[in-house]
C-alpha cells in the first residue's frame, strides 16, 4: 500500500513534506507509511485521501498482489458477505469520525 501511496503522491506532484503537511501528519510517519514499515489506520488514509484530493478507496482499491494482505482479507470478506461499497465507505468515514473525536477529547 506504501508504494501505491507514494506512487499517488508523486503523479499529483507533492513532496512528502507537503503532502504529511496537508494531511495533517508527521513527515516521518508518512515515509513509514511509503516504505511498508507501518500500515496507516483508517484514520490515517482518510486524512490521506483528503490531502490528495480522492476518495479513500482509490488508496485501498489498489491490485490484491501489492495491497497489505491483512487489507485485502477485509476487502474480500466484506466482498463475500456482500457488503456494498457504500456501507464499506460509511464504515470508512464512521471510524475517522470516531478517531478523530477520540483525539479531539486527548488534545484539549
Amino acid at each position: 500500500m506504501g508504494e501505491h501511496i507514494k506512487s499517488l503522491r508523486l503523479n499529483k506532484g507533492l513532496s512528502i513534506t507537503t503532502l504529511s503537511a496537508l494531511a495533517g501528519i508527521s513527515k516521518g510517519h508518512l515515509s513509514n507509511i511509503e516504505n511498508n514499515e507501518c500500515n496507516p489506520s483508517i484514520h490515517i488514509l482518510n486524512k490521506l485521501a483528503q490531502a490528495l484530493e480522492i476518495k479513500v478507496e482509490i488508496l485501498i482499491n489498489n491490485p490484491e498482489d501489492k495491497l497489505d494482505p491483512e487489507w485485502t482479507e477485509l476487502i474480500l470478506q466484506a466482498k463475500n458477505e456482500g457488503i456494498s461499497k457504500e456501507e464499506v465507505r460509511s464504515f470508512l468515514a464512521y471510524e475517522s469520525w470516531k478517531q478523530y473525536l477520540k483525539r479531539d477529547v486527548y488534545t484539549k
